[in-house]
């Protein structure tokens, strides 16, 4: 006996999950893009830079026990932004071929995510990440919207 055809995804769900890919995608080019600045130091154009990247390096101070410098705590909060951007991508497409409604819980929980980070990123970034992170939060809260709140033909759970 042949197996029932499942039915085809409506036209809202292929958009929802086409919304989806593009916001995993964003995340992951977002991580690549701010990892270019793991790779140059900065170069100081005057000597008041020069001093100021001087006291970031090489000035340490005790942190619990351990001794830092900014540029220490600068370069591991950058390195941890860029692994949270890469790996919630990787998880996104790793998931986009799950039915549409854990799809859609994802991209509500990746909106609120970067819902946080884009008004951290107003108050304390320039223009490139905050960029990135309002594209992303765009295209998963379209996401969101855009696909159904239940699968192909699941309605509620009678129990």
């Amino acid at each position: 006996m042949p197996a029932p055809a499942s039915k085809a995804p409506s036209p809202n769900e292929r958009r929802g999950r086409r919304l989806f890919l593009a916001g995993a995608l964003l995340l992951i080019v977002m991580g690549l893009v701010h990892s270019l600045s793991l790779v140059k130091a900065p170069v100081p154009s005057n000597d008041t830079e020069r001093q100021l990247l001087d006291l970031m390096f090489n000035y340490r101070f005790n942190l619990l026990g351990s001794m830092r410098s900014m540029q220490d705590l600068m370069t591991g909060y950058s390195i941890a932004f860029l692994l949270a951007a890469l790996g919630l991508g990787a998880v996104d497409l790793s998931l986009r071929r799950e039915p549409a409604e854990l799809i859609k819980r994802i991209a509500i929980v990746n909106a609120l995510w970067l819902a946080a980070m884009t008004a951290v990123s107003l108050r304390y970034f320039f223009a490139a990440p905050t960029s990135f992170l309002a594209a992303a939060l765009i295209l998963f809260l379209l996401a969101a919207v855009t696909l159904p709140r239940t699968g192909a033909g699941a309605g509620p759970d009678p129990r």
